[in-house]
């Protein structure tokens, strides 16, 4: 397509006004779906920061407690693995009750908020 014939529809499109019209609160509509998103983002990318810190504060300080008290340290993992079962499912828990509240509550309440 040449450059004039473009110029013809593009003035063409100007002149003659659209069939649809869109609704009074469109841009507002749309512009609470971007910010929905966008706060889902940067609550997971949140929760996912804070479980890493809390994962590594929890080796750095095994890891101090090994060099400190070796015994200790032993005990605790022969506890955590004869109890495999219970601790997984405590640690599962806690998990999600965490993840509900930085994440799935705060999705939830900003979403009836707005409507």
């Amino acid at each position: 397509m040449k450059n004039e014939e473009l110029d013809k529809i593009i003035e063409k499109s100007f002149k003659v006004e659209p069939d649809f019209k869109l609704p009074v609160d469109f841009a507002q509509k749309l512009t609470m779906k971007v910010i929905g998103r966008e706060q889902w983002k940067t609550d997971l990318r949140e929760y996912l920061y804070l479980t890493g810190v809390v994962l590594s504060l929890l080796l750095i300080v095994s890891g101090f407690y090994y060099f400190v008290d070796k015994e200790f340290v032993l005990k605790a993992f022969a506890f955590l693995s004869a109890n495999l079962v219970p601790v997984i499912s405590v640690v599962f828990m806690l998990n999600f009750i965490f993840f509900a509240d930085k994440v799935i509550l705060r999705f939830l309440f900003s979403r009836w908020s707005k409507t």
